[in-house]
C-alpha cells in the first residue's frame, strides 16, 4: 500500500499552508544524531540515493524555490536518517548510530537517545496553546492520543485548530518538536477530518507505510510530479544521471532503453529493473516505476 494512491491531498488547500523554517534548541542529542549519524560509512554510501528518491531526481530548488532549499534538504536529511532503512544493515541511520554510541554516552544522553527512537511521525490538530509551555497535539491518525508539546518558538504562529505536520519525540514527561515542522490552517483541518469521516482517508491505511516523505506527499509533493513532465527527455536525463550517479554498474543507460524497448509490459520491465539494481526502498521502487510507466507510454 502507498498513501500516495490512497489519499487525495490535491484535495486539501495548501495555499495557507506556511512551510516553517528549521526551528532552533533542537534537543541536543537530535542534533547529535542527525550530524553524526550520516558519516559512518555504511551509511554514507545511501545518501545519494536516497536524496535522488526524495527529490523525484529534481534539485531542491525545484521544489521548494531557491528561498525553500534550505528547508526542504533539512526535511530530506531528517527522513533519511529517522526513516530510512540501510538494506545492509537492516536499520535507520539513527538506529544504527545509536547502537554505535551507546556505551560512549553519559546517562540522560542515552536515556534521551532511546526515546527518540520511539519518536511520533504524524498529522495533529493544534488543541490548546499555552504562550509560555507549549501546545498540546491531538493525533487526527490514531484517535484518542493527546500530546503535551513542549515548544516556544512558534508559540507566537498557531493557534487552537490548525494541523501540524512533522515528528515528535519524547523527552521526559512531555514530547519535543524534531526541528522540522508544518503548520496548515484551520480550513485544512476541517477537510483532513472530513476526508477520515467519509472514509476518503483511511488512517489504519496511512500508518502502516507512514514515514517523512509521506507527509510531504500530502503536502503535494509526489510522483505526480514525473507524471506531468510532457519532455520525454527530461525523464531520460534524469534516469541516466540515477544510473550512472546513484547506482554505478548496475545498469547502463544504454542497457536502460533496450529493457524499455524489449517488452510490451511495463510492469514486466519495472520487474527486471528492480532486481538488476536491487532497489530496496519502497519509494524507490514507486519512482522507478513511474518513470517506466511514463516513459513507456509516451513511446506507444
Amino acid at each position: 500500500m502507498s498513501s500516495r494512491n490512497s489519499h487525495t491531498s490535491s484535495d486539501i488547500n495548501h495555499d495557507s499552508a506556511p512551510r516553517l523554517p528549521s526551528l532552533p534548541r533542537r534537543l541536543p542529542i537530535i542534533e547529535l544524531i542527525m550530524s553524526e549519524a550520516i558519516l559512518d560509512p555504511q551509511v554514507k554510501q545511501h545518501r545519494r540515493r536516497g536524496q535522488f528518491t526524495f527529490f523525484c531526481g529534481a534539485e531542491p530548488d525545484a521544489l521548494a524555490g531557491h528561498d525553500g532549499q534550505l528547508e526542504i534538504v533539512g526535511r530530506c536529511l531528517e527522513w533519511f536518517v529517522f526513516d530510512y532503512e540501510i538494506p545492509e544493515l537492516n536499520l535507520t541511520p539513527a538506529q544504527h548510530w545509536l547502537n554505535n554510541n551507546i556505551d560512549q554516552l553519559d546517562e540522560q544522553q542515552r536515556l534521551d537517545a532511546i526515546d527518540c527512537m520511539e519518536f511520533i511521525l504524524g498529522i495533529f490538530e493544534i488543541d490548546k496553546v499555552h504562550p509560555k509551555h507549549g501546545f498540546s497535539a491531538v493525533d487526527l491518525l490514531r484517535p484518542g492520543n493527546v500530546y503535551r508539546v513542549c515548544e516556544q518558538v512558534i508559540n507566537d504562529e498557531i493557534c487552537p485548530g490548525q494541523m501540524l505536520l512533522g515528528r515528535i519525540f519524547p523527552h521526559r514527561d512531555k514530547y519535543l518538536l524534531s526541528g522540522m515542522a508544518t503548520i496548515m490552517d484551520n480550513a485544512a483541518t476541517r477537510q483532513l477530518k472530513h476526508f477520515i469521516s467519509t472514509g476518503k482517508l483511511r488512517p489504519a491505511s496511512i500508518l502502516v507505510d507512514i514515514d517523512g516523505l509521506e507527509l510531504e506527499n500530502l503536502l503535494g509533493r509526489s510522483l505526480q510530479d514525473i507524471d506531468r513532465i510532457e519532455n520525454i527527455d527530461t525523464l531520460h536525463r534524469r534516469m541516466r544521471c540515477y544510473l550512472e550517479e546513484v547506482v554505478p554498474n548496475r545498469l547502463d543507460f544504454d542497457q536502460f532503453i533496450s529493457l524499455l524497448n524489449s517488452s510490451d509490459d511495463p510492469v514486466d520491465i519495472a520487474v527486471r529493473v528492480c532486481r538488476q539494481i536491487d532497489i530496496h526502498c519502497r519509494h524507490e521502487i514507486e519512482l522507478i516505476m513511474a518513470y517506466i510507466m511514463t516513459c513507456w507510454f509516451k513511446n506507444q
